[in-house]
């Protein structure tokens, strides 16, 4: 049997770095580091109309909580509209985007599966300027750096 090398430990609400990731204001919870690179946890608040648009992993699997606000999310080729409690479940290969359609921030949790390609992916996002509108050639070239694909917004 393998001896466990992950130090347990305690993150108190609030605690974690923060980020600007694309508009949303996150913070980590648990990084890849502390998980050995099994995955990586983080709280993102997102402001009404703010999302992440269509694109897929090659890599990561996605499971996400909505404590607080209303969303839509596409995974595949259905769209779903989902509210506080809901859990979604994004696995690598499949088309996925999701959006804030409510009218106030809402609050979700993140654990991505492995975790160290994402948070060094994360990292980058996080670097550019938080002062408007992401540059989405720039986004374009980060989501392309970690095998990540950016997709045509779905046909209305």
């Amino acid at each position: 049997m393998q001896a466990l090398t992950k130090t347990p430990l305690v993150v108190e609400a609030g605690q974690g770095k923060k980020m600007n990731v694309i508009g949303n204001q996150v913070t980590l919870r648990l990084t890849s580091q502390e998980t050995g690179g099994e995955y990586y946890v983080f709280e993102a608040v997102t402001p009404p109309g703010v999302g992440v648009p269509p694109h897929v992993h090659q890599h990561e699997d996605e499971i996400i909580e909505v404590i607080e606000g209303e969303y839509e999310f596409l995974l595949g080729d259905e769209m779903y509209r989902v509210t506080s409690g809901a859990l979604v479940y994004f696995p690598r290969f499949i088309p996925h985007a999701f959006k804030n359609v409510g009218a106030r921030p809402g609050l979700t949790h993140w654990t991505v599966i492995p975790g160290a390609n994402f948070e060094k992916f994360f990292a980058e996002l996080g670097s550019l300027p938080a002062d408007g509108p992401p540059d989405l050639g720039k986004v374009a070239e980060i989501f392309a750096r970690y095998d990540i694909e950016l997709l045509p917004p779905p046909e209305a």
